[in-house]
């Protein structure tokens, strides 16, 4: 018969918080922590799932299966960092256990991130999802609201958005006040709780969070490249408005006018590349050098393009399409020598 680990998750470490280090393991363990639990945090929904994880296990014991407890815990420093050290924990708890199949127990969405780590490791025989359904008085509904509007405040998780989104209103209502342009007001005040819903929905707030821990430099070289291609489309815009007949001609200026703004954000982009790999000794910071250099000799025959097609000299044209031709076989070939070189090296 495999033994049976019954593990209470709580990926965000919240039983940390009241001095409960896991992993915990075994039924006197378990025990003294719902003990423990039960004096700190008796409202609270991890406590209900203890209780019920410590349940199942004393239920399959009575059926005379081959059964553990284990209640792990994550970290609440960030949503990756809380997974590896789940599964540190996770391991830790196997091997001391020599458990080969999990009965699951946890109690919110957060957690639920667990499963597949769990899934990884043993064979999943069950898995019970714990909602504490509640009746309450006027009173007791305003106390229990209390302490969500204080977990929104304090929980760095729900502070983002209950504080941050609410925040970044108000500074654009006061800022747009100053400017006089109230009128602009709302559609930005949507657009800012559009992205935030989107941003959450899509989880991207993790992703820019795991990022940024594993690379500052590239996050800060990516809002200076948002910021500088906002300002490009803004400028484009008034120039756009300005321009009472449009033609060709009004279309070249709009595209000259917004494209600084877009190459010097590409540049920010793979400097921050190359900046990286020189701190990392990566030789392969080359490729990013390379690809600033193209960025550039691309954007000046651009603009040369456009003015040529703006006055119609034709001749000019064919000359400037000769030197780009030149520009790029140039371009392709050095790249290919390095490449032969690089490979040669490494």
């Amino acid at each position: 018969m495999s033994k049976i680990l019954i593990i209470y998750v709580d990926i965000d470490d919240d039983i940390g918080k009241i001095g409960l280090e896991t992993p915990i393991i075994g039924e006197e363990l378990v025990k003294k922590a719902i003990d423990v639990a039960s004096e700190t945090i008796p409202t609270d929904s991890d406590f209900n799932t203890m209780v019920v994880a410590y349940n199942i296990y004393k239920k399959l014991r009575k059926e005379n299966n081959d059964v553990e407890i284990a209640f792990i815990s994550g970290s609440e420093r960030s949503n990756i960092e809380g997974q590896i050290e789940f599964s540190r924990k996770l391991d830790e708890a196997i091997k001391t256990t020599n458990a080969e199949e999990a009965i699951i127990v946890y109690d919110s969405p957060e957690d639920a991130k667990a499963i597949p780590i769990i899934q990884s490791k043993l064979k999943v025989i069950g898995i019970e999802r714990v909602l504490v359904e509640q009746y309450r008085g006027v009173e007791e509904t305003y106390a229990l609201l209390g302490r969500y509007i204080k977990k929104a405040i304090s929980d760095p998780r729900f502070a983002r958005i209950f504080l941050g989104v609410p925040g970044i209103i108000l500074i654009t209502i006061g800022i747009f006040s100053l400017l006089n342009l109230t009128v602009y007001a709302t559609p930005a005040i949507l657009i800012i709780i559009g992205l935030a819903l989107l941003g959450r929905g899509l989880r991207i707030d993790e992703y820019i969070e795991q990022w940024w821990e594993n690379s500052t430099i590239m996050v800060i070289a990516a809002i200076i490249s948002l910021i500088s291609t906002i300002v490009g489309i803004i400028e484009g815009y008034y120039v756009g408005a300005s321009i009472k007949v449009y033609d060709l001609s009004s279309i070249f200026i709009i595209l000259t006018t917004i494209l600084p703004f877009i190459v010097f954000a590409i540049i920010v982009l793979f400097g921050a590349k190359a900046i990286n790999k020189v701190m990392n000794r990566d030789i392969k910071v080359w490729h990013d050098v390379f690809r600033i250099i193209a960025v550039i000799i691309i954007y000046y025959m651009m603009v040369l393009i456009s003015k040529n097609l703006e006055e119609n000299v034709i001749g000019v044209q064919l000359e400037t399409m000769y030197t780009l031709s030149v520009i790029t076989l140039v371009l392709v070939s050095l790249y290919i020598i390095f490449s032969i070189i690089e490979k040669r090296i490494t």
